[in-house]
């Protein structure tokens, strides 16, 4: 009989197997090319390597108000079927055409097959043809990765592959630090921020929490758009420069002066925040951790009379300093967490995905289609193609929630505030 033993839960994976209706199909597919010559069973091994280097993928997760998570030993080496799911499907005579569209069906048929409570958190497809490379669709639970995470699995099969077709015994990377082990610091550090919780329970939305399903109208509402051009150069220089603070941190900020100024009233926003927060212990190292440790919060602006200019230099001054004191009170603090019960949480979202080259999750697409608690969700990356700087935003409100014509003049305010607040 498997030995387990119990693991502490990030906040994003406590609140994301507390509160998702859909927790079981939630994966992330990465594809990864691997040498022709690698066949179905060293791809499992390598699937089991992966299992056995990152606690997160060797753990069984349970949902609901009492969501934990048991810890299973590694393998030593034995690759258990029941654990390392992979399949192969020779592609030898795809159309180069016809590629995108197996990726998404593939994707598809392995997130149906990842099953947490059983600790079935990675499956794969092995891609197989005589020429060029062979693609591992490697697709591992939400759950125990997040974007950082996701490139780590990158590296780690990278150095296989590496050592594999050298012939090298196989030795990857270990974490210095495991997603449990980072909670349960974070655990003891939450007691330290009490001080800060009615500034976190101040930024509650005037809207209460959705606890039911939504209306049938309006309909539903998908928007992708590319800021370039003069206006990109404005955004990535000009304004950083000037407002002293990040672009991401002005694309932020401007959306909530623009849903402030559509709507009336100053609403929060759920900020998404991909920082690892290794700077809480001085010499922890997290670059190799596997774990869903982003984290996100919310951010309301604050009400001024006065320029453009003047209400975004107000709402840059006053933002937080530590925004992950909000997780750490709601997700990390017992003590705390009866006031977030009734703390209705924003109905927006803001989701900077970074530098991501020429692609995002469109609007239409399944991580946006899950966010139905929010009124307007939005997700943003920049990139370069052929020199040209661009931010790509896709957005989305879900059936019952702004409308098309709300959301089109929140999204044309956006970007008006951001072309014409002033400089000077």
């Amino acid at each position: 009989m498997t030995e387990l033993r119990p693991g502490r839960l990030t906040a994003a994976a406590k609140r994301f197997l507390t509160w998702d209706a859909n927790p079981a199909g939630f994966g992330i597919t990465i594809p990864c090319p691997v040498p022709v010559g690698m066949g179905l069973e060293d791809a499992r091994r390598l699937v089991n390597a992966l299992i056995d280097n990152h606690e997160a993928l060797r753990s069984r997760y349970t949902y609901g108000e009492r969501a934990a998570c048991l810890i299973e030993p590694e393998s030593g080496g034995v690759v258990d079927a029941e654990r390392v799911d992979v399949r192969a499907i020779d592609i030898e005579t795809l159309d180069h055409n016809e590629f995108p569209a197996l990726i998404e069906e593939e994707s598809v048929k392995s997130n149906l097959r990842l099953d947490p409570p059983a600790g079935k958190i990675v499956t794969a497809v092995l891609l197989t043809r005589s020429y060029d490379v062979n693609i591992l669709l490697l697709t591992a639970h939400h759950i125990a990765i997040d974007g950082v995470a996701m490139w780590v699995l990158w590296d780690d099969v990278a150095t296989y592959v590496r050592q594999w077709e050298a012939g090298e015994p196989i030795s990857l990377t270990p974490e210095a630090v495991t997603g449990s082990e980072w909670a349960e610091f974070l655990d003891g550090l939450a007691p330290s921020r009490a001080g800060e919780l009615d500034y976190w329970l101040a930024a509650s939305d005037s809207e209460p929490n959705l606890l039911t399903g939504r209306a049938a109208t309006p309909d539903s509402v998908h928007l992708d758009g590319v800021m370039d051009g003069v206006l990109a150069h404005r955004l990535l220089t000009e304004l950083p420069a000037a407002f002293d603070a990040s672009y991401t941190r002005i694309l932020l900020v401007s959306l909530g002066l623009a849903i402030e100024d559509v709507t009336g009233v100053a609403r929060p926003i759920q900020v998404q925040k991909h920082g690892r927060y290794s700077r809480l212990r001085p010499g922890t190292d997290l670059s190799h951790t596997v774990a869903w440790l982003s984290d996100d919060y919310p951010w309301l602006v604050r009400p001024v009379a006065g320029t453009l200019g003047a209400r975004l230099r107000d709402a840059i001054a006053t933002y937080p300093a530590h925004p992950e004191d909000f997780s750490l009170l709601c997700w990390h603090h017992p003590e705390s967490w009866p006031h977030f019960t009734t703390f209705n949480f924003p109905k927006f979202y803001f989701n900077f995905l970074g530098d991501v080259g020429v692609w995002i999750p469109g609007a239409h697409s399944r991580e946006q289609a899950r966010l139905t608690m929010f009124d307007l969700s939005l997700f943003l990356g920049t990139s370069k193609p052929e020199g040209v700087e661009q931010v790509h935003y896709s957005v989305h409100s879900p059936t019952g929630g702004l409308g098309e014509e709300c959301v089109g003049e929140i999204v044309a305010r956006w970007r008006a505030v951001i072309e014409t607040v002033e400089i000077g």
